[in-house]
């Protein structure tokens, strides 16, 4: 079954980029769920602004997804440490994954669709994969690899509950 692959980062502290692979089957199912857990009058859910009890339910629904998630880890934020994060990316899904959504960063549009485009080349998908630069509120599976980036930086606790599904890779 062909997957989507849905990434957000974390800046904290140097540079990690979270890739959530889902079964292209699921996908819709999983948004509406991601959906339901909004609050009223928000857009998305952005895990920094949630409560801990917030969190911890957000992770429990997540957790029963069942999906994996690659942590691809740089040591410093800059652009060779996002080119290097974006190109394991591709380079992981190339023949697994007809679908990429990357949250978009405003500051960095140009540069991510430079390196996707040269990428998806470079790693024989570029008829295969198609590739998006979303807004967090226009796709709420990108959520996903939100909290669970902000989990593995985080630390401890947070950590744990995500660690289960986790990979991580360093670039």
């Amino acid at each position: 079954m062909p997957a989507h692959v849905f990434v957000d980062e974390s800046k904290a502290r140097g540079l990690l980029m979270a890739a959530t692979t889902c079964d292209a089957s699921e996908v819709n199912a999983h948004r509406r769920t991601m959906a339901s857990l909004l609050m009223p009058r928000e857009r998305r859910i952005h895990f920094t602004k949630e409560s801990p009890a917030r969190r911890r339910k957000i992770l429990g629904v997540i957790t029963e997804f069942g999906l994996g998630v690659r942590l691809y880890q740089a040591d410093r934020n800059d652009a060779a440490g996002r080119k290097a994060c974006l190109d394991a990316v591709v380079g992981d899904i190339a023949g697994s994954a007809e679908r990429l959504v990357v949250e978009r960063d405003e500051s960095t549009t140009t540069f991510d669709k430079q390196v996707l485009f040269h990428a998806a080349r470079m790693h024989g998908c570029s008829e295969s994969l198609q590739y998006q630069l979303l807004a967090a509120h226009d796709d709420p599976l990108l959520w996903v690899p939100d909290a669970v980036a902000w989990s593995w930086v985080k630390g401890g606790e947070w950590r744990n509950l995500v660690a289960s599904y986790s990979t991580l890779i360093r670039v």
